[in-house]
């Protein structure tokens, strides 16, 4: 007799029983949960409101982009809790507000805190240099990445920097009365943001130290006659109503922003998470720079629509002007060289990544005796 086939069957249905098992283990693993996404809540803060661009690209650029680079993994997603408009911190604030772990993460304008961030005002030390804010921004970053000088800026506030940006693309002036050369600001009290007055000092203004949120009162009850700002400014923040003059006197634009996290959260957060917010960072240096042109391009037009009048200063006045100041550059690597860090050597580098890309200087001021 022959016994093997029974076997065989045996053999046959149990593979096909273990195929069967098989398939609905597999099957059954389509049906697990899949993994959670961790929520992380973050403060963000600045002391301006969202009209004002630096806190309207929080919003549509830094924070959209964070969200999109964590979404490809899934793994952690941003809460953010905005405090803006004063509800956390005034403008000039910030700084204080995430050293203390009041926020976690925010903008810091630089400008404001001359005396506490000087390498960041290397923009303020170098005016006629250039209007290309996106340059001003991938520049000043490849500072921060060669001297460890900046980085170590940050230490004794508790913070670390993911990068710097701008929003002045080109300084102007704007003012109650015309002005059609640069003697007319002579004996004029012009409000600017501290740095910057410096520009015009020498060439007999009065400087009248303020913030951005202080400008249109300033000019509306007569405490200054103009203010130095850029287009994007006096578009956002109305100034046009009060000083329907625009001058565009050449003087270029400035790195002005940081955007920092506190310390402790920074060493707290999942590495995908850092990576992810450096990147939107550096992003927003970029988006910053391509909006301020636009809004400055558009803010021409704006004052001339609302019966302002625009006119622009002779290049060759820009060029004498530039002449007459004091070597500002070189005054502030001076005083960065008294503090222990390499401030002439940053400076030629600012300058010639400028000169390297062509831009229109009116003053070579590190290469001056």
């Amino acid at each position: 007799m022959n016994h093997t086939k029974p076997q065989d069957g045996r053999n046959r249905a149990g593979r096909a029983l273990r195929v069967s098992v098989s398939a609905l283990a597999l099957a059954g693993l389509g049906t697990l949960p899949a993994k959670a996404t961790e929520t992380i809540d973050l403060s963000i803060v600045s002391g301006f409101a969202p009209s004002v661009a630096a806190v309207k690209l929080l919003q549509e650029s830094f924070m959209p982009n964070v969200a999109d680079t964590l979404a490809e993994t899934g793994n952690y997603q941003i809460n953010w809790q905005e405090a803006f408009s004063g509800t956390l911190a005034q403008p000039g604030g910030e700084l204080e507000a995430i050293q203390t772990g009041l926020a976690d993460v925010g903008v810091i304008v630089t400008g404001f805190h001359a005396d506490r961030l000087p390498l960041y005002q290397i923009g303020y030390a170098t005016p006629f240099v250039t209007t290309d804010l996106v340059l001003v921004h991938e520049v000043v970053d490849a500072l921060v990445e060669e001297f460890p000088a900046f980085n170590e800026t940050w230490d004794r506030f508790n913070q670390v920097t993911l990068s710097a940006s701008g929003i002045p693309d080109n300084y102007v002036v704007c003012s109650v009365d015309p002005i059609e050369t640069k003697a007319d600001l002579d004996g004029m009290r012009i409000a600017g943001i501290g740095p910057n007055l410096r520009w015009v000092e020498p060439i007999g203004a009065v400087g009248v130290t303020g913030s951005l949120a202080d400008f249109y009162n300033m000019a509306d009850t007569g405490v200054v006659d103009a203010m130095l700002v850029w287009g994007e400014s006096a578009v956002s923040m109305n100034y046009y109503e009060v000083c329907p003059y625009y001058w565009d006197a050449g003087l270029g634009g400035a790195n002005t922003y940081t955007i920092n996290v506190n310390q402790g959260v920074w060493e707290r957060l999942p590495e995908e998470v850092q990576d992810a917010m450096t990147s939107a960072a550096k992003q927003y240096g970029v988006d910053m720079g391509v909006y301020a042109a636009e809004l400055g391009q558009e803010a021409v037009a704006t004052f001339e629509e609302s019966g302002g009048q625009v006119s622009a200063i002779d290049e060759d006045e820009r060029l004498e002007w530039a002449m007459t100041l004091p070597n500002l550059a070189v005054e502030w690597a001076d005083r960065i060289e008294d503090q222990g860090m390499p401030g002439h050597e940053i400076l030629s580098a600012y300058m010639q990544a400028m000169r390297d890309a062509d831009q229109p200087i009116a003053r070579q001021w590190d290469q001056e005796d």
